[in-house]
């Protein structure tokens, strides 16, 4: 509990929980995708910095470039959050401090081991990791009919050639991550449709339903109506979906 017996230590206290809750404000505001991976303890460091220094270190910059890269956050998103912090301060952007921060995210992104299975917009599995585990599975599905099945969730299409926007697909992979934690399921985006992977259970099934009431809040209802299909797991897959038919179809407006 932070303590406030003496002026001095509520003075420098208040100021840097105030600055922290403003930049994670203004980052979100400014178009921070996943609001529960903001925080870092190297997010600290700067404020403590910012706060009581009036500057931010070079070393200090390049360790919270380095914790977003290992983060799997983007060089874009990870500028445009170090320049909300200045704006939450009410000062102007320290360039050598952005600098620092991009040096310290490219050393950290160059020393990482490639990640490839997830998809950088929706956090979702990308395809090809989609189709890994649909190859792990299809072993299980043969000796243990119904151990695995798919669902589609197919939102509307767009007219044009431009999809859903960047904020969209990061809010309805939240969506869909939150409604699928602890089910073993693994789910991507592709084509205006949500595509779930699942082990068979009632809880479950009941659980890939509520992602359709999830992603059709998402926005004040702007992905209405969603549509679900339920598809058996063929032994022999190789592609996304690779099915006949569905067991299960159904269309809902509410």
């Amino acid at each position: 509990m932070t303590s406030f017996r003496t002026k001095p230590l509520a003075e420098c206290a208040f100021p840097r929980h105030l600055l922290l809750r403003r930049w994670q404000t203004t980052s979100y505001q400014a178009g921070w995708r996943f609001r529960s991976d903001w925080f870092q303890p190297e997010v600290r460091t700067v404020v403590m910095s910012l706060a009581t220094r009036a500057v931010i270190p070079a070393n200090t910059a390049k360790s919270l470039g380095a914790a977003r890269a290992r983060n799997g956050v983007g060089i874009s998103e990870t500028m445009m959050d170090f320049r909300a912090l200045f704006t939450a301060a009410n000062q102007s952007l320290d360039v050598d401090a952005l600098q620092s921060l991009a040096e310290g995210w490219a050393e950290a992104t160059e020393a990482a081991p490639p990640i490839s299975c997830t998809d950088v917009y929706t956090g979702l599995a990308t395809k090809a990791h989609f189709q890994r585990q649909i190859h792990e599975v299809s072993g299980l599905a043969t000796g243990c009919q119904g151990a695995y099945a798919l669902a589609v969730l197919s939102m509307p299409g767009h007219r044009g050639s431009h999809g859903y926007c960047w904020t969209q697909l990061a809010l309805l992979g939240e969506a869909v991550k939150g409604q699928l934690r602890g089910t073993g399921a693994t789910a991507m985006y592709q084509d205006s449709a949500i595509h779930i992977l699942f082990p068979v259970s009632e809880e479950n099934l009941s659980r890939v339903v509520q992602c359709k009431a999830a992603l059709e809040a998402v926005e004040d209802a702007a992905l209405t109506p969603v549509r679900i299909a339920f598809y058996p797991l063929a032994s022999d897959a190789a592609a996304v979906p690779t099915v006949k038919a569905p067991v299960v179809s159904f269309f809902e407006s509410n």
